[in-house]
Formats: structure tokens, C-alpha cells, sequence
């Protein structure tokens, strides 16, 4: 294999933050094969992903026509605990009644402290986390401020909040806004904290207000696109152009065309750099 190839299958993107705790700077790598590559590096670079038509499960290692739930064969995606239905929807949690499909990993990631959030990511949006994905929760998502909301011993008690300010405020990233580095110069997360704990106040819901301290964080992005065009290998098996720029789980390419790494997790590919 050449120096500038690898190849393996895909999986969700890990940062460092080379920055500080409240002003975070993402390093990006991208694992394939034991090979752990440092993407920032090549920003600025013309970079090729081509997929090998095949999909192997990130959890049992199968051959899979079709990933469910970001690189899951449908076996696992029906039994994992990674992809039950709380991941996605934290009100919906039973840990707490000692229900789950795997009660030791919904210890270690459900019946712990958890965040609920607000975060622009070309909007503003309400989120949950667990307390030590902070920043990482955010950063997946492409966001470039953030605050902690309140704290809560779970998930469930979590999702109870987030629904409740749901009503009031998005829980969606507008992924193409975020994509196009949107920003609000009139934005003011405090504010904005000020007013969620204000409606939430009252409303019967377990939780602890954090203190303020707002975090921003600045990706690999040398420029942003005008237009923005999702790529999939389901239909284009080659992604290849100059790499402008790394945000959320996202390349961004010079023509403004993207691909989202976390979607394609499974996805056997060969990745070239020149």
C-alpha cells in the first residue's frame, strides 16, 4: 500500500482539544485498520474516500448489506445497548427502573450525572449529554458556543428537561447552516440560559442549575462553503477533492461538497492523500 493510502472501515471521528477548557480547538483523527491519521493535517490537501462497496458492523465485525443506527448489522442494531432507544431519546430511559437491554452498560452510561445544554450549531438548540462528554458532545455536532444548563443524576431525569424545553426551542441541528458557518453576532447563550431555567422553574423536574461559563470552540476550517451538498456512498462511491476543512463529523471539500463520517460508520473505504 502506498505511504498516502489506508484503508479499513469507517467509524465516528475522535478529537483532542488542543485549546483550552472553555476555548476549544478540535484535533480530528481518523482511525482505519490500527492506523490512527491525524486529519487536520491534511487541510488544504487534495483528499480521495472510496468505498469498497461493503459494510462491516462496528460491533460483531459481519458483513452487512445495510447499516442500521451508523454502522450496525440489524441484529445489533435490535439487541446493542448502544442503540437503544434512549441514545436518541433520553426520556425514554428505564435504567432508572433497572430496565435495559444491558444493565451494566446503562450504569456506566445512563444512571450518571448528565448535562442538558444549549449550543449554537447555526441555531440555537437543546441537547443532553452525559457529564463527561463535555466537549466532545458538542464538538460532534459542530457547534461553536455552548453552555451548561442544569445538571441531572440521569438520563431519564435529563430527557424530561430537554422535552420540556422543547417546546420553547429546537433540539435539531441545522446541519446546513452549521455547515456553512453560520453565526448570530447578536447571540447571547446566557441570555438564553436565563430564560430556559426561567420556564423550566417550577415545572416539577429534577435537576440542578450550573453556574455560567460559556464555551467556544474553533475547527480545522480554512473557508466555508456558499452551498452545501451531502455526499453518499449509497449513491457516489468516490468523495475526492481539496479538503477545506473539518467540522462536527464532517469534510468539507472546496466544491462544498461534504461527507459525513458518523453516518457512514461500517463502511469499508481507501482513503488516499496527495
Amino acid at each position: 500500500m502506498a505511504e498516502n493510502s489506508w484503508n479499513g472501515y469507517l467509524t465516528k471521528m475522535e478529537t483532542e482539544n488542543v485549546g483550552s477548557e472553555y476555548d476549544v480547538v478540535p484535533k480530528y483523527f481518523l482511525s482505519l485498520n490500527g492506523v490512527r491519521l491525524e486529519m487536520n493535517q491534511f487541510i488544504g490537501k487534495h483528499v480521495s474516500v472510496e468505498y469498497a462497496g461493503q459494510i462491516k458492523c462496528i460491533k460483531c465485525g459481519r458483513i452487512t448489506k445495510k447499516s442500521f443506527g451508523q454502522g450496525y448489522c440489524y441484529p445489533c442494531f435490535i439487541s446493542v445497548p448502544e442503540t437503544e432507544e434512549c441514545v436518541l431519546r433520553p426520556e425514554l430511559c428505564k435504567a432508572q427502573l433497572g430496565i435495559a437491554r444491558d444493565m451494566e452498560y446503562a450504569t456506566n452510561h445512563c444512571l450518571i450525572d448528565h448535562f442538558v445544554y444549549l449550543a449554537w450549531s447555526g441555531g440555537v438548540k437543546v441537547g443532553v449529554t452525559r457529564f463527561h462528554q463535555v466537549p466532545t458532545r458538542w464538538i460532534d455536532q459542530g457547534a461553536t458556543h455552548a453552555v451548561k444548563l442544569c445538571r441531572t443524576k440521569n438520563r431519564y431525569s435529563a430527557g424530561l428537561v430537554e422535552v420540556e424545553l422543547k417546546k420553547i426551542m429546537s433540539d435539531k441541528t441545522p446541519w446546513q447552516a452549521m455547515l456553512k458557518g453560520v453565526e448570530d453576532e447578536n447571540l447571547n447563550l446566557l441570555f438564553e440560559k436565563d430564560k430556559a431555567l426561567e420556564y423550566i422553574n417550577g415545572k416539577s423536574l429534577e435537576y440542578i442549575p450550573e453556574t455560567n461559563g460559556l464555551y467556544r470552540i474553533t475547527y480545522p476550517v480554512n473557508e466555508y462553503p456558499v452551498k452545501v451538498k451531502s455526499h453518499s456512498f449509497d449513491k457516489e462511491s468516490v468523495f475526492s477533492g481539496i479538503l477545506m476543512g473539518i467540522k462536527g463529523q464532517y469534510l468539507i471539500l472546496e466544491s462544498g461538497t461534504v461527507l459525513n463520517i458518523r453516518k457512514h460508520s461500517g463502511y469499508i473505504v481507501t482513503v488516499k492523500v496527495e
